[in-house]
């Protein structure tokens, strides 16, 4: 073989035996590197490196890319929600009981109980009522909770309520993910403690665990991280149902919600939703021949990714197109967050999606 030769082969040789050890080595960010994004995300944490390691280990463990990408989108969650708090402080924690307390006690038997309990003294030497201006947490509602249920007088306020912690404390962590979510996913998470799911959660590696599963592992075909957020915010594909509601309003000119919700909930029911009215009005109107028992099988599956294969999902998307030139597959749903934990301030899921999308960037633009 002429030497000319030799070398090229060699070359090739040389280059696929680096391909091979850099894809066998490549394990994506270090700790190290996670920990400048940290750190970028929340100058002043106190433990980044244990942040670092339970983000790294969360998107391994459950088959995400351990790049600078998947990592930002993360750490801007955490940075939004919680600011790496494994338990948000949340002065309105205190309110909140004394109002479920108020409201529980619906008669004159029940009060007493109740109150009877108040009076007596917890562990800490100070009675419960007195410990309810001590709750600055979501873990110190749930342990004042705990005890307060502990007593053998008071296990019948939860027969009459039929309400224990989970009903009244139902999003909790670093990410704020929703705990029948972290129940009914499959996968468990490692060095996470042991015990229930919501004291996994209340860890570090729990909530980031719990939490980055819910953001990421769903199936969907967005283009911009804003409806991912927006999803992790209001459920997913809210983004692309608000894109259908939004196509079915400019065809329509009608008045439709863009909240991403195509069921009505409330009432638990398909036919009773504006959207479904609106969409089976548009049909009558341009003459399309349908099957309302189809559709109401479409409009239930609008929490999954199924829903974009389905007749009423592709003849809205063909419609438009044909009239406006292309499709509309996401927009950012307008739903107001109303929850008793939150100020009354003018917050909405757009809000909250362009604020975790901006703590996204700066992720993405820090040097590590």
């Amino acid at each position: 073989m002429p030497k000319a030769k030799r070398c090229v082969v060699f070359l090739l040789l040389f280059a696929l035996f680096l391909g091979g050890c850099s894809g066998a080595l490549d394990s994506g960010l270090t700790e190290k590197q996670i920990e400048k994004l940290v750190i970028a995300a929340r100058p002043n944490n106190p433990s980044p490196d244990i942040w670092a390691k339970a983000i790294k280990e969360s998107l391994e463990e459950q088959g995400h890319p351990v790049d600078k990408e998947h990592v930002s989108a993360v750490v801007a969650v955490i940075s939004q929600v919680s600011g790496f708090s494994i338990s948000q402080k949340n002065p309105r924690l205190a309110s909140i009981l004394r109002n479920k307390i108020a409201s529980a006690e619906s008669n004159e038997v029940l009060r007493f109980i109740i109150q009877t309990r108040l009076d007596q003294k917890a562990s800490n030497g100070r009675t419960f009522r007195e410990n309810i201006d001590s709750i600055e947490s979501e873990l110190d509602f749930e342990r004042w909770y705990d005890e307060f249920t502990s007593a053998t007088i008071t296990k019948p306020i939860l027969l009459v309520l039929n309400k224990d912690a989970s009903d009244l404390v139902t999003t909790i962590g670093s990410m704020q993910v929703s705990v029948k979510f972290a129940e009914e996913y499959a996968k468990k998470p490692r060095n996470a403690g042991f015990g229930s799911v919501r004291n996994m959660l209340y860890s570090c590696k729990g909530g980031v665990f719990y939490g980055t599963a819910y953001l990421l592992d769903f199936k969907h075909d967005y283009d911009d991280w804003k409806y991912v957020f927006a999803d992790f915010n209001a459920g997913h594909y809210s983004s692309r149902n608000a894109g259908f509601q939004k196509m079915l309003a400019k065809l329509s000119r009608r008045s439709v919600v863009l909240d991403g919700d195509l069921v009505n909930y409330e009432k638990s029911d398909v036919a009773s939703s504006v959207t479904y009215g609106t969409f089976i009005g548009l049909l009558k109107k341009q003459g399309v021949a349908f099957d309302e028992h189809q559709v109401k099988k479409d409009f239930a599956k609008e929490k999954s990714h199924d829903f974009e294969s389905t007749w009423s999902y592709t003849t809205i998307a063909e419609m438009h197109k044909q009239k406006f030139g292309h499709t509309i597959y996401a927009v950012l749903p307008d739903i107001p967050l109303k929850s008793e934990k939150f100020s009354s301030r003018n917050l909405s899921t757009k809000w909250f999606a362009h604020r975790v999308k901006s703590r996204f960037n700066h992720c993405m633009r820090t040097r590590i």
